[in-house]
């Protein structure tokens, strides 16, 4: 898999200004403030974040707009833009997809004048304007340098833009990566800025107890006698609790194609650090509908403090939400003897005690060969 990234480059004019950091700092919470964003010092309580870094000799600095990780070039070329407004200079806005794909802009006082980029079709320098980028070149370096460069036979852009680098005096470790790669590390020379919207919804009060699914199988390839384990993930998007059921019915359970025989629960506490592992044998019942089913019930398993994210998400929102999920989630693994041959369906019920009624969620799988599977679902 290639890399994913986007940045913006800013060409210093007077590299000995004394208060530079001050201004590009005031400048990118101006811009934001404008965009309806406040300024906010945990990182947990912001909806984006911006990485400032100025270059060694100070000739260039480096933008990285989390916003702009989605990869709109518009989005992307607005900062650009802007930034060469405020600061009457040049503006690099530079976006690399899976390291095939390249978009530069060439944003020169408020106004994207070029741009160099192969993402729909081969690169055609017949109709970039030469002298537009000599402002930036270095060393008697001329725009059939980038040409020569970008008609290199490598994969990877990236190659071009190390070329490009080096045509333009930009250090490649702040040109050749992104917003999220930046941030997998600890920052030292970078100064991080946190934003949070000013309207935003604040998430409401979480209610009971409430299961959703995260991941579940669909089919279930097992034969009379044989045994095997299916797995299910789900979380909590409610208040913390204790104890829950689990419940199978449909036709599977019915005329004895499936016997579920054991139950085992295991969840990360994030609160303690510790993991935990329940583990139950299922009881087979009939239902006050004269249905057939099996259930577990663990009244001693403590349920983990859920969250519930307020739509739509940013981001940010997006990736902590996730986060979430993954610290919060149940992994339910059922071991199942096949019974009689044939083929049927079944469902799940994962069931807290404290919410039994609205708390539930449920996932269907079928039992049948791969094979037959197939023929019926592709």
């Amino acid at each position: 898999m290639g890399a994913f990234f986007t940045n913006v480059q800013l060409k210093v004019l007077n590299p000995n200004q004394p208060d530079l950091n001050e201004l590009i700092i005031n400048y990118i919470i101006q811009l934001n403030t404008e965009a309806g964003f406040l300024k906010v010092d945990d990182e947990n309580d912001a909806d984006k974040s911006v990485i400032i870094s100025i270059s060694e000799d100070r000739s260039w600095i480096s933008i990285y707009d989390e916003e702009t990780e989605d990869q709109h070039i518009k989005k992307l070329n607005k900062l650009a833009a802007n930034l060469s407004k405020a600061f009457k200079t040049t503006a690099l806005s530079v976006l690399v997809n899976d390291s095939d794909s390249l978009y530069l802009g060439l944003n020169i006082n408020g106004v994207l004048k070029d741009t160099i980029s192969n993402r729909s079709r081969k690169v055609d320098f017949t109709k970039n304007k030469d002298i537009l980028w000599s402002g930036i070149l270095i060393n008697n370096y001329s725009f059939d340098n980038i040409i020569t460069a970008c008609q290199n036979k490598s994969h990877f852009v990236e190659d071009f833009l190390t070329e490009l680098g080096k045509f333009i005096n930009l250090d490649t470790s702040n040109l050749l990566t992104g917003y999220e790669y930046l941030n997998q590390n600890k920052l030292t020379k970078q100064v991080k800025l946190n934003f949070a919207q000013k309207d935003k919804k604040k998430p409401p009060e979480l209610g009971l107890t409430q299961f959703k699914t995260v991941a579940s199988g669909i089919v279930l390839d097992i034969k009379a006698g044989e045994k095997q384990t299916a797995e299910w993930i789900i979380t909590n998007e409610g208040s913390a609790s204790r104890g829950l059921d689990i419940m199978l019915t449909g036709t599977c359970i019915e005329n004895d194609l499936l016997i579920p025989e054991l139950a085992k629960l295991r969840f990360f506490n994030p609160e303690t650090e510790i993991f935990h592992e329940y583990t139950s044998y299922f009881i087979e019942t009939i239902s006050t509908e004269k249905e057939k089913l099996f259930y577990v019930t663990m009244e001693d398993i403590e349920i983990p403090k859920g969250f519930k994210p307020v739509l739509p998400m940013t981001a940010k929102e997006y990736k902590r939400y996730s986060a979430i999920q993954y610290t919060h989630t149940l992994t339910i693994n059922i071991r199942f003897r096949g019974g009689k041959e044939g083929s049927g369906e079944f469902t799940v019920f994962f069931s807290p005690l404290a919410n039994r009624q609205e708390g539930s969620a449920s996932s269907t799988l079928v039992k049948m060969s791969l094979e037959e599977w197939r023929k019926t679902n592709w």
